[in-house]
Parts: structure tokens; C-alpha cells; sequence
């Protein structure tokens, strides 16, 4: 396949494309001809005129023994743009995702591990938020209480006198007040206890041997009014869903960095508010703005971290972003191990996020999102920082280049409507099915772990572990194969494990609990990975609301998990079955999306713009490339220089 390069020549108006060069003086190559002092004669027959290829930038370098001719300015230039490229540093991590940042402070460097890294962290408060209720909330055992001068009879009599058949909600109706620890028993002895009316208890004990004070002990929540410990879960999950979409908007309007602070300050401060409230339709209410601020947070700061970073690090990246959530799983494990009351844990899971508030003043904003919006001035700022971190040697003047092309201001604000035109449609609305099938799936074990049975603590620690295997493991995967074709693994094993469940005969719990781990590692693995795929599927402008309606979907997956439990009534296999159909489901919609890391997307994609994929020329827009030499023009000297690969930062390997 023939190659074609844009070959700087002395005219400063006219970039002539190669596509035959000959090389006088006998060389042998283009780089033996230069060297030899001979000249290169391009030639173009004018038979790509039609449809003109994709062209590459080629610098012809001076021997260095000529560069003293071009001036200490020139000179200055050429040793500290090449003192260290992006094309030496980055490898084949220069790809197709490069852009006018990505030139000036490459794809990934010590200033971007320093923040993708600070800002991981802010994912660890979120989980805390939104896991806690499977210790805040986690079942007990209770029975009806004893009155106050009867609480020295042992549990067990009073539980076999009072409630002989079981129950947990109602009592022998018997004069209790008339009763004393002495002739309780010869009471009870003298009547026929079956025949006596059942009551509604009036109070209830709860054992303490596991998890002390909870949610549920101290409102209540139990007998008639089981069915608000539901209605409680899902306050949180229904802001979870408003603050998935919501914070894209906002996000997109005011700012990555500002956005993710605010929402962050507000989990903190309803966090602690939380635990201090003594009134159940406070609770719920404080857990409906918990929700939105965590879910804001969690999505923001997601597309943060990888609108900082570029190439196959975006991928990387986006997948590590999501390993504080499975190691917060341990964590707060480990909490609600140690305090055991609701409120101390509260005040304990809320701390990390008031304590990530200090490094608001230095956060950066996005780069992109402000070079999508114009501002220039504090881009700049921010690229400076960047590259000197980095290392990277900057041109004088090069902030002239930051201009957003057209294409990307033609259009107006983007809306969540512009999701669902039809450029877009059938990718929004798979997205939807798969996400709302990973989240069903993901928080329906997660947050359900006590309904397989066994020890919380020790099923959550095993199931957190397993899951930041599976995410490290998963980046390996990820690089090899793409993303969709994992996220279709991942979905049709932990689908096909949910099923299999079923089929497990009673008693064998080990082998349900492997089976649920097996679930939890593969799901997992999808929810570290669904955020990136995402993200690629929409143009920048648009990433954030389109990952923000994937979260909208797991909001409407996450309010209906409460719910799904509740099926055990009806068949005590029924809420598994419908996660693993749901899995099943997601996995064969991603067939029909595009995976846009894959090798052979990005050959097509290349092939399709008229660009070797063999060539190691790093390529540029032609925008970028019109935009750089308007504002370094090559030097109009005989033996000039081209300033435009200086300022890109590119290498030529011929």
C-alpha cells in the first residue's frame, strides 16, 4: 500500500503531497539522498485528485551541522520539541484517540497518575453510601419484646410461653402487668396456652450477638412495617437514578472539576447530617439527596479521570476507576466489623469524603472539556502544569493552536434529547439494556449477599476480593480482545451462573456461594468495564450525558432490587432466574454495538480515512495541521526547518 507524507518544502504557502519521490545524486533512500547533500524531487501525478488521501506529517531534518545556518531561535526549537516525543514515550500508545492536548502532554505521565489516581479515590466514599445498608439494614432475629419487670426471665421461656408457635409479631394475649418473674410459669402451666388470643406485639427485642443498633431496630422495621425497609432502600436508588442524568447536564454546563466537588461536599454533609436524625421520614429523605449527590460523584468523576488521559490509557483508566469500589467492599466490611451501630459506622463510612474535599483548590478541570468550550486561558494554564510535570519542552506561542475546530462548535448545547436522535438511538438505547442488566445483576447479588446464606462478613470480603481480581485481570483481557467481546463473556458466564444456581440441591451452600462468587467476579469485571465502553460509544460533547443515561437505567435496575428479593415469596428461585435472563439479555445486545478498540475497528477506521496502518508516522488531523502552521509558519530561510512537527511534538521513522 502506497505510502503518502506532506513534505515541508521552501514555498511557506504550498504543502506539496508525495506520492512517487525520487532522490538524485544516486542515493539509494530519501534519508541517503539528504545526507549526501542531494535534493529530493517530489512528484504527484494528479491521479488522487479525486479522492486525496489521508496524509501524514513528514519533517526533513537538517544534518546537524546545518542547523547553526537556521538561527539559535530555530535551533532552541528543534532540541527541546524532540528532546523527548510523545512517539518515543508513548509508543503505540499514540493512536487514533491522540488530539491537540495529547501533543503537548502525551497520553499518560507522572501529572496524570497523580491526579487519575487522586480522583480513583473519590469512588470509595460512593460505595461506602450506597453498601452500607446491607450492614445498617442486615436481617435479625426478633420477637416480641418483654415488658420491663418481666426482663429477667431467660429469652428462650419467654419465647416458648408467649409465642408457641413461632411467630415473631404476636403474643398469647395474658395479664402481664398482674405477672411477676416468680409466678410467670405457674401462670402459664394453669392455662391451655393454644387456646388463648394471639396479639400484635406492642414492642420488640432484636439479637444483638451479630450487629448491634440498625435501621431497622431502631425504626422499627419489622412485621407490618417490613415493607418500608424497601421503600427506604429504594430513596436512596431513586436519587442514585435522578443523579446519574443530572450531574451529566450540570457536569457539561459548569465544569467536571466544580461539579464533582459540590456533589462531593454535599454527600459529606448530608452523610454526617445522617447520622444524627432521630425520625424515619428524615432518614428517607436525607437518603434520597445522599443518593443523587454519591451517584453524581461516581459518574463525574469517571469521565474526570478519563478526559485526562488519552490512547490506550483512556481504557486502562476508565477499568482502574472502578477497582476503589470492589477494595471498598473490604473496607467497609471491615467498619461495620468494629463499630456494629449504624450511626458510628455512619459517621466512620462519611470521613474519606469530607477528607478528599481539601484537594478541591488544586483539582484540574478537564482539559478537553475546556478546549471544547474555548477557554483558552485556563487551558493553558493547564497544559503548562501538565507538560512540566511530564517533561515535555513547550513552543512559545503554541496556546494560539488550542482553537476548538468547527465541527465541534457547529452544533448547539447538547441535551439528553440529542441521545435519542437518530445518529444515536439504537446505541442509546442498548447501552440502556445493557446497563440496567449489569447493575440488576451486579447490586442484586451485592446488596442481597445475606439471602445466600453463610456470614456477611466473610461473604463480602470474598466477594470483594474476587471482584478486584477479576477488574486487574480484566485490563489484560481488555487490551487483547476489546471491550465488547468481554463485556459479552462476562455477562453470558454470570447470566448462565445465576441459572445454574437453581439447579444446586439444598444444603450444598458452598457450592452456591462459589457459584454466587463466580457471578460477583464476572459482573464485576462488567461493571469496571461498561463505563469505558460507554464512553466510547458517544463523541466528547457528549460522554457525559451518555454515560449519565447508562446510570440512569442502573438507577431504574437498582430501585427495582429491593423489589426483586421480594420474589422469594412467590418462588424462592424466581428473583435469581430474572437476574440471570437479564444478563443474558444485556450480553447478546452488545452484538449489535461497535467495539471502537478493537484492532479491527481501528484498522477500518484507518483504511476508511486513507492512512496506512502500517505506517509508523504519527498522524494528525488536518485540522490540527492547518492550525499549527498558521502559527509557526516554517522558517522562509533556503535551508528552513518545518516548525509544524515541533509543535506536534512527532517523530519520522523512515
Amino acid at each position: 500500500m502506497r505510502r503518502h507524507y506532506f513534505v515541508q518544502m521552501n514555498n511557506p504557502q504550498r504543502v506539496i503531497p508525495v506520492g512517487v519521490s525520487t532522490i538524485s545524486s544516486g542515493a539509494s533512500s530519501l534519508e541517503d539522498g539528504y545526507k549526501s547533500g542531494g535534493t529530493v524531487n517530489v512528484g504527484y501525478d494528479g491521479t488522487n485528485d479525486q479522492n486525496p488521501p489521508d496524509y501524514g506529517i513528514v519533517n526533513i531534518y537538517q544534518p546537524a551541522s546545518d542547523l547553526s545556518k537556521l538561527g539559535k531561535k530555530s535551533k532552541d526549537m528543534y532540541e527541546d520539541s524532540h528532546e523527548k516525543s510523545e512517539s518515543e514515550i508513548g509508543g503505540k500508545g499514540a493512536d487514533e484517540d491522540s488530539d491537540i492536548i495529547t501533543e503537548y502532554i502525551g497520553h499518560y505521565g507522572l501529572w496524570q497518575f497523580y491526579w487519575t489516581f487522586l480522583l480513583c479515590l473519590f469512588q470509595i466514599p460512593t460505595t461506602f453510601h450506597i453498601f452500607c445498608l446491607v450492614f445498617q439494614a442486615a436481617n435479625r432475629d426478633f420477637w416480641c419484646a418483654r415488658p420491663a419487670h418481666l426482663r429477667s426471665i431467660p429469652l428462650e421461656l419467654w419465647r416458648n410461653l408467649t409465642q408457641p408457635n413461632g411467630g415473631q409479631c404476636s403474643h398469647v394475649n395474658a395479664p402481664y402487668q398482674q405477672l411477676s418473674v416468680h409466678n410467670f410459669t405457674d401462670y402459664f402451666a394453669s392455662v391451655n396456652v393454644s387456646s388463648l388470643e394471639q396479639v400484635s406485639c406492642r414492642g420488640y427485642e432484636f439479637d444483638s450477638r451479630i450487629f448491634g443498633q440498625t435501621v431497622i431496630t431502631e425504626f422499627g422495621l419489622v412485621c407490618d412495617r417490613a415493607q418500608m425497609m424497601s421503600i427506604v432502600e429504594m430513596c436512596f436508588l431513586a436519587g442514585a437514578a435522578l443523579g446519574a442524568v443530572g450531574s451529566g447536564w450540570i457536569s457539561d454546563q459548569f465544569g467536571r472539576r466544580h461539579t464533582l466537588m459540590c456533589f462531593a461536599l454535599i454527600q459529606a454533609v448530608t452523610g454526617f447530617l445522617l447520622g444524627f436524625v432521630t425520625s424515619l421520614e428524615l432518614y428517607m429523605a436525607i437518603r434520597v439527596i445522599i443518593g443523587f449527590a454519591s451517584m453524581s460523584v461516581a459518574v463525574v468523576s469517571f469521565v474526570l479521570v478519563v478526559e485526562l488521559v488519552s490512547g490506550k490509557y483512556r481504557t486502562i483508566i476508565g477499568i482502574l476507576n472502578i477497582l476503589p469500589v470492589a477494595i471498598s467492599y473490604v473496607i467497609a466490611a471491615a467498619i461495620a466489623f468494629f463499630t456494629r451501630e449504624w450511626r458510628l459506622m455512619q459517621f466512620v463510612i462519611t470521613a474519606p469524603g469530607a477528607c478528599l474535599l481539601l484537594v478541591w483548590y488544586w483539582c484540574p478541570e478537564s482539559p478537553r472539556w475546556l478546549l471544547a468550550k474555548g477557554r483558552i486561558e485556563e487551558l493553558k494554564a493547564i497544559i503548562d502544569q501538565a507538560a512540566r510535570v511530564n517533561g515535555f519542552k513547550l513552543p512559545q506561542g503554541y496556546e494560539k493552536t488550542l482553537q476548538v475546530s468547527e465541527t465541534e462548535t457547529s452544533g448547539d448545547v447538547v441535551s439528553v434529547f440529542d441521545l435519542f436522535r437518530m445518529k444515536f438511538l439504537r446505541t442509546t438505547l442498548l447501552m440502556l439494556i445493557v446497563w440496567f442488566g449489569i447493575v440488576l445483576i451486579y447490586f442484586g447479588i451485592t446488596l442481597h449477599l445475606s439471602n445466600l446464606g453463610g456470614d456477611i462478613y466473610l461473604n463480602t470480603v470474598l466477594a470483594g476480593s474476587v471482584e478486584s481480581i477479576a477488574i486487574c485481570l480484566s485490563i489484560v483481557v481488555v487490551l487483547k480482545l476489546g471491550l465488547r467481546v468481554n463485556l459479552f463473556i462476562y455477562m453470558v458466564v454470570a447470566g448462565l451462573s445465576c441459572i445454574l444456581m437453581n439447579f444446586i440441591p439444598d444444603g450444598n451452600l458452598w457450592v452456591i456461594i462459589t457459584l454466587a462468587m463466580v457471578v460477583k467476579c464476572s459482573v464485576g469485571a462488567c461493571n469496571a468495564i461498561i463505563p469505558t465502553f460507554t464512553a466510547y460509544q458517544y463523541p466528547t460533547t457528549m460522554r457525559n450525558l451518555g454515560v449519565g443515561a447508562g446510570n440512569f437505567a442502573a438507577g431504574v435496575a437498582l430501585i427495582i432490587v429491593p423489589y426483586l428479593w421480594l420474589l422469594e415469596h412467590v418462588d424462592q428461585y424466581l428473583p435469581i432466574t430474572v437476574m440471570g435472563v437479564c444478563s443474558i439479555i444485556g450480553g447478546l445486545s452488545l452484538m449489535a454495538l461497535k467495539d471502537k478498540l478493537s484492532k479491527k475497528h481501528q484498522q477500518r477506521h484507518r483504511s476508511g480515512s486513507g492512512a496506512s496502518a502500517a505506517s509508523s508516522v504519527t498522524r494528525s488531523t488536518d485540522e490540527d495541521t492547518r492550525r499549527i502552521q498558521k502559527h509557526f509558519p516554517r522558517d522562509s530561510s533556503e535551508n528552513g526547518l518545518s516548525n509544524i512537527g515541533f509543535a506536534q511534538n512527532e517523530s519520522i521513522f523512515l
